[in-house]
């Protein structure tokens, strides 16, 4: 279980690996919390490595987007695997964030927000 963080043209990139329980939320909580501290308001979760997350892990990532909308920015999912991105669609999480196909595309739209 990891995160990285990559900053790309001012958009905060965090780099999920491994399998997320309720324990390794708190790794991308800290990795966020980070990005906000730095001024980073736009983030991507870039779920490309990401072989597992509970219920605890996506709920974070609603609580992450409430908290960058509250400072004017915006949280987008980038490359979930086909099984997660029909969990986020089933669960109605396709309306809260954007979910999109590249990285590449989910720095462009951050960067234009």
């Amino acid at each position: 279980m990891k995160v990285k963080r990559n900053d790309r043209d001012g958009v905060a990139v965090l780099r999920l690996e491994g399998e997320f329980d309720s324990f390794e939320t708190e790794l991308v909580r800290e990795g966020f919390d980070a990005c906000i501290s730095d001024g980073l308001h736009c983030v991507a979760f870039d779920l490309e490595d990401l072989q597992f997350a509970n219920s605890t892990t996506i709920a974070y990532f609603i609580t992450a987007q409430k908290q960058a909308r509250d400072l004017g920015g915006r949280v987008i999912i980038a490359r979930p695997s086909d099984f997660l991105q029909k969990t986020l669609v089933t669960l109605g999480l396709d309306h809260v964030f954007a979910i999109v196909p590249t990285l590449d595309e989910a720095v462009a739209s951050l960067k234009s927000a």
